[in-house]
């Protein structure tokens, strides 16, 4: 880490501490401050990624949804170091709303309004997401799993084989966070905030809404408590009200289910502790695509 330090700091960046709890265990997130005294995050890409990330955040910062809108709904982007693979953006004072238990409702509709928000505006990421891409990134999955707990793979890939068949069109593609759920809504006093901005694409609106009440659902069994959907019915009654052509109910089951193969992928190979929850979700993602 000393090393990575003392480059960041030769580039006028001064450590203000560890990383975040919040996250994930593979991704070193670092709070830094520049010579002028301005908070900022250091995220690293140590395999790459951090270029794109970096230019999509640009590309959202001179949208609508950017230094246009009052908060921005994103942090500012300050620059991408290539020789150290860290993106440095703006640090915003506030906590994750998973940090906060993730269950106040003036939260949950502030999070979703700022997600239509995201959802129509003009910004243009440099890829897709559409549904073949989506079923191609789930075979995948099934493969990386079938390496590291081989026990799991079967229904791995029979949730694929269930996608696979599913016949679902791809609707309008809005730019969609990709990875949106409590850990990445920050409450401030300011309002909420979007962050990490990783997976940034262009996609259905529907799997930014699936994976937020997935992520909730799988968070649930991961605390120990009874999981249910209740969650995921109020962000999509909340965002129905504000973009009523979205047609998201047509679309949802698909995108469930993958998102809860991704967060089971997650559990293999990055919190293997509860990785024993991975029958329950893939069941779960059966069920959602019947």
């Amino acid at each position: 880490m000393e090393p990575l330090l003392q480059a960041l700091r030769s580039r006028g960046y001064e450590s203000e501490g560890a990383g975040f709890p919040t996250g994930r265990p593979d991704r070193v997130t670092l709070a830094l401050v520049t010579r002028t005294g301005l908070p900022v995050v250091a995220k690293l890409y140590s395999s790459g990624g951090g270029a794109t990330t970096y230019a999509n955040m640009q590309e959202l910062w001179r949208s609508s949804f950017g230094e246009r809108r009052r908060p921005p709904g994103l942090p500012r982007p300050v620059e991408y170091l290539p020789d150290v693979g860290a993106v440095i953006m703006e640090r915003l004072p506030g906590r994750p709303f998973v940090e906060l238990g993730a269950s106040d409702p003036d939260v949950v509709n502030d999070a979703i309004g700022l997600l239509a928000s995201l959802h129509g505006c003009e910004a243009q990421p440099s890829t897709q997401r559409p549904v073949g891409r989506i079923v191609r990134s789930v075979w995948r999955k099934a493969d990386t799993v079938g390496h590291v707990a081989p026990q799991f793979v079967d229904s791995f890939r029979e949730v694929a084989e269930a996608l696979e068949a599913a016949e679902v069109e791809d609707p309008e593609l809005v730019p969609c966070h990709g990875d949106f759920s409590p850990r990445n809504v920050l409450v401030g006093s300011d309002g909420v905030t979007l962050i990490d901005w990783d997976r940034l694409q262009r996609a259905d609106p529907a799997r930014d809404l699936a994976y937020f009440g997935a992520w909730c659902w799988t968070w649930a069994l991961r605390q120990g408590r009874p999981a249910c959907w209740s969650m995921l019915d109020r962000v999509v009654a909340r965002y129905e009200s504000l973009r009523p052509g979205a047609s998201i109910e047509a679309r949802l089951g698909f995108h469930l289910a993958a998102g809860l193969l991704r967060i089971a992928q997650g559990l293999v190979t990055l919190w293997s502790d509860d990785a024993h929850l991975v029958p329950q979700l893939t069941a779960e993602a059966l069920r959602r695509l019947r």
